[in-house]
């Protein structure tokens, strides 16, 4: 008869709740967003009383605003914990150089690029736009 050991329960990770942290409350932003994308305009909501899962638009947009704010938080805490390891991926200490200077490249790029479509209002970010206004004017009027 073989004895087994009760399992003793893992220690707290907090790294591994900062990642489930991050990618949850951008899950949050995703279905908030898409929501206030889809939900009729501030005056319509108002007149015909729309909610959705109890929220109306207002809740909607206070909720997103929330899990924004979430967001920023819980990457600066992933950050904090993973300093080592942004470190190393910016920072070559053995050839006293950037690391990975194409992948922060890119990034900075696409990052850069979806700002400026989205403040110069052109495709694809002015297709978000033309959905929201298609969502408010046209979609809500008809039904």
């Amino acid at each position: 008869m073989s004895v087994h050991s009760t399992p003793q329960p893992r220690r707290f990770s907090f790294r591994a709740a900062a990642v489930f942290a991050v990618a949850l409350s951008s899950c949050l932003m995703l279905v908030s967003g898409l929501v206030l994308i889809a939900a009729p305009s501030g005056r319509l909501a108002r007149e015909v009383d729309w909610t959705l899962v109890g929220l109306d638009r207002s809740g909607w947009g206070v909720l997103h605003l929330a899990g924004s704010v979430l967001f920023v938080a819980v990457v600066f805490w992933h950050l904090l914990l993973h300093a080592a390891v942004v470190k190393n991926l910016l920072w070559n200490a053995a050839a006293h150089s950037v690391s990975h200077r194409r992948e922060l490249a890119v990034a900075a790029v696409a990052v850069t690029l979806v700002a400026a479509l989205a403040v110069l209002d052109l495709p694809p970010a002015s297709w978000l736009r033309a959905l929201m206004g298609f969502m408010r004017r046209d979609f809500w009027q008809d039904g």
